[in-house]
């Protein structure tokens, strides 16, 4: 019966250390604001409030809010910088923007065309087969055929790690967006959103 007891006492102290070490989203004065997280790293959910937060920003500005009907911009993916200690896929961002950005109806993307090198090489791969006598030279793509990027979306996530009185430690993600005009190199549109996470050092994931 002791020993019953024991066990109880031991897995109850387990419990309660979980639900203390358990992370949790935070304002800005380290309250909780949303209730818990899984991690202090950024989640799949974290992906989706970014760019559900961007994409209503991009579509409501005035620079593209009243874009004549049919008139469709085309979009290349420029530099997107990871400045967290996570080892991110920034395509997670871009592509939940860009993918929302084409079902507007307002913007197309270009794989032809992106930092670090085309999404898609075929569009350069098929113009090589001009003067290969085994394609018919009728079906390659005609020279001038290729569409240039009207604007280029770029971006930066940022982390800071901030040390909480009560010996938690706060973590501010930074996801910052924006459209230069490839024209005129001006900015048409930029914004960012904040998540902040708090928790112990033990529920660090990275």
């Amino acid at each position: 019966m002791r020993k019953l007891a024991l066990m109880s006492v031991v897995a109850a102290t387990l419990l309660l250390s979980g639900c203390t070490n358990q992370p949790f989203y935070t304002d800005n004065s380290g309250k909780v604001n949303q209730g818990d997280t899984i991690t202090l790293g950024l989640s799949n959910e974290d992906f989706e409030l970014a760019a559900e937060t961007m994409i209503n920003s991009l579509l409501s500005d005035p620079a593209f809010a009243n874009q004549k009907p049919g008139v469709r911009k085309v979009v290349a993916i420029g530099r997107v910088v990871n400045d967290t200690a996570l080892r991110l896929d920034t395509d997670k961002l871009t592509r939940k923007i860009t993918q929302a950005m084409r079902r507007s109806g307002k913007f197309v993307l270009t794989s032809a065309v992106a930092s670090g090198g085309a999404l898609d090489s075929m569009s350069e791969d098929v113009r090589e087969l001009r003067g290969n006598d085994e394609f018919n030279q009728k079906t390659i793509a005609k020279k001038g055929t290729l569409i240039s990027p009207d604007f280029s979306l770029f971006g930066k996530i940022r982390q800071d790690n901030i040390r909480l009185s009560n010996g938690k430690t706060k973590v501010e993600y930074l996801f910052l967006l924006g459209l230069t005009d490839l024209n005129s190199g001006l900015v048409y549109w930029e914004d960012e959103k904040t998540i902040n996470k708090a928790g112990s050092s033990d529920s660090v994931t990275w």
